[in-house]
């Protein structure tokens, strides 16, 4: 009846349709080197202001997008911290020690499970002996929105990047899912695109995002985004970068494919548009389990909601055809319901109804 497995599962919003059709059209310049490409480099670079001069490579993928990323801010000797459930962690498989070949040191969240906060971070800061016989200091990679789609508000991540600074590390955002988490910011403070954009980023000291399409409803795509205005070691890391996607296999032939979509989904605002559909129907079926006595693990700040179900409610939903992953999580296992730009109020409405009242 309805898929709530991932919004990865949706078709195209109608503007990467649109995108893929308009490259097909004629020839271009290969790898990177054509007019859509440079368009859309320059217009994903606007949304973060002159100052941050970002620098702008776009990827299929985003394993891609991270590893490559961090691999560009880091040495092969260096350390990567991270959130002990981060996509970074328990999603991408071996590649971020194929790419980087950096040491990945979880860590386990405190009070908040989905974010880590300063205190969770200093323990792994302080103490530390400095010398040849240990990981040096590398990248601090956050997810925003985290995995249970809860999102790192601006002074949070202000007060992250401080303490990691402070001792040698680089901030690294993965932004698979970046439109809703500016989406989010966008109406609980009040800010433009553009504001929302840099309050998550360079304003809070990140040095580095994964800026994410195909969670968004492109084809394929996404962008690493290297704020080399306000950080020397993102400059740094976007003159290794293109070294580090050519040699991996990560360098497209025809990049229009992918930068013409991102052209033509940042236009007017239409990819926060589509992540506030998602999110609005989210909070829809939120308010819906609450009703029916199920409250919703975390707090709904994105497209994603987090259920305990009962057996017998998730065989029956599963027995009407309702689709959705078990995941694991810092509070036990729950039911993972992604919501997406084509999700419609029938969709949720379907599933609710068969959910028994309490």
């Amino acid at each position: 009846m309805t898929n709530f497995r991932s919004d990865n599962n949706a078709g195209l919003v109608p503007e990467a349709l649109a995108a893929l059709v308009e490259a097909a059209q004629g020839e271009a310049v290969a790898y990177g080197g054509d007019d859509v490409t440079l368009k859309a480099a320059t217009r994903v670079a606007a949304l973060f202001g002159a100052e941050a001069r970002a620098a702008v490579f776009f990827v299929a993928t985003g394993t891609a997008a991270n590893t490559l990323a961090i691999a560009a801010l880091t040495e092969p000797w260096q350390r990567v911290l991270c959130h002990r459930h981060s996509h970074y962690n328990e999603d991408e498989s071996t590649a971020p020690e194929r790419i980087t070949l950096c040491r990945t040191t979880p860590i386990e969240p405190g009070a908040d499970p989905t974010r880590l906060g300063p205190e969770d971070l200093l323990p792994h800061l302080v103490g530390r002996r400095g010398d040849v016989h240990e990981p040096a200091p590398g990248v601090l990679t956050l997810s925003n929105p985290t995995e249970f789609g809860t999102v790192y508000a601006p002074a949070e991540l202000a007060a992250l990047c401080r303490l990691a600074h402070e001792h040698g590390f680089r901030v690294h955002v993965d932004g698979a899912r970046f439109s809703q988490a500016v989406a989010h910011i966008m109406r609980t403070h009040d800010l433009s695109e553009e504001a929302a954009c840099r309050a998550l980023t360079v304003d809070a000291g990140v040095d580095g995002l994964s800026f994410g399409g195909t969670k968004g409803g492109l084809a394929l795509g996404e962008a690493v985004v290297l704020f080399v205005g306000r950080s020397p070691a993102a400059a740094r890391a976007a003159e290794r970068l293109p070294f580090l996607r050519k040699s991996t296999g990560h360098l497209l032939s025809k990049h229009r494919y992918v930068s013409g979509q991102f052209n033509r989904v940042l236009a007017h605002g239409a990819w926060v548009r589509h992540a506030a559909v998602a999110a609005t129907m989210a909070e829809r079926l939120a308010a819906g389990l609450r009703i029916r006595g199920l409250t919703p693990a975390f707090p709904r700040e994105s497209n994603a909601v987090f259920v305990d179900l009962p057996p017998a409610v998730d065989r029956r939903l599963r027995n009407r055809g309702h689709a959705y992953y078990p995941f694991a999580t810092p509070v036990g296992p729950r039911a993972r319901l992604m919501c997406s730009f084509a999700t419609t109020p029938a969709d949720i409405d379907a599933f609710l109804a068969d959910i028994p009242p309490p």
